[in-house]
C-alpha cells in the first residue's frame, strides 16, 4: 500500500488515534489504550472501539474520494466479538464499494492479533462548501 499522508481529525487526536497507513481505499489506524478509554467495568468502552472503526473507515474513504468533496458517515454497524486483552487496538478498513454518492466500507479491529470487532459503515459524499466548520 503506497501511503497517502492524511491529517487526523481533532476528535481522533483527542482519543489518541494514529493513522498508520492510508492509500487506495484502505487504511490502518492504531490506538494505544489508556485509563480514560475504559468503562467503569475496567474494559475498553464500546464507544472507543466504534470511534476507532469510524475513523479508520473515514480515512479509507478520504484516500480515494473525489477532490473537492467531503464525506459523512450515514450508518455504522459494529459487532463486538471479544474484549481486547492487549495494550493496543488496530483497525483495518477497506472501501468495498465506491459509488457516485455512497461509499461502503468494512472494518476489522484487532488486539494482540486477535479479531475483537467487525464493522460495516456507509459514507455519503458531500460538497466541502456544505460542511459546517
Amino acid at each position: 500500500m503506497s501511503e497517502v499522508k492524511l491529517p487526523s481529525s481533532p476528535y481522533g487526536d483527542f482519543l489518541g488515534i494514529e493513522i498508520v497507513e492510508a492509500a487506495a481505499g484502505k487504511s490502518v489506524c492504531h490506538l494505544e489504550l489508556k485509563d480514560h478509554h475504559m468503562n467503569t467495568g475496567g474494559r475498553v468502552h464500546g464507544g472507543v472501539l466504534t470511534s476507532l472503526t469510524d475513523t479508520a473507515a473515514g480515512v479509507a474513504v478520504r484516500s480515494i474520494r473525489p477532490v473537492g468533496k467531503s464525506s459523512a458517515t450515514t450508518d455504522l454497524s459494529i459487532s463486538f466479538i471479544r474484549p481486547p486483552m492487549g495494550k493496543t487496538i488496530e483497525a483495518h478498513a477497506e472501501v468495498i464499494h465506491a459509488g457516485k454518492r455512497l461509499f461502503r466500507t468494512e472494518i476489522s479491529v484487532y488486539s494482540d492479533e486477535k479479531l475483537i470487532a467487525k464493522t460495516n459503515a456507509t459514507f455519503m459524499l458531500v460538497d466541502k462548501n456544505s460542511v459546517r466548520n
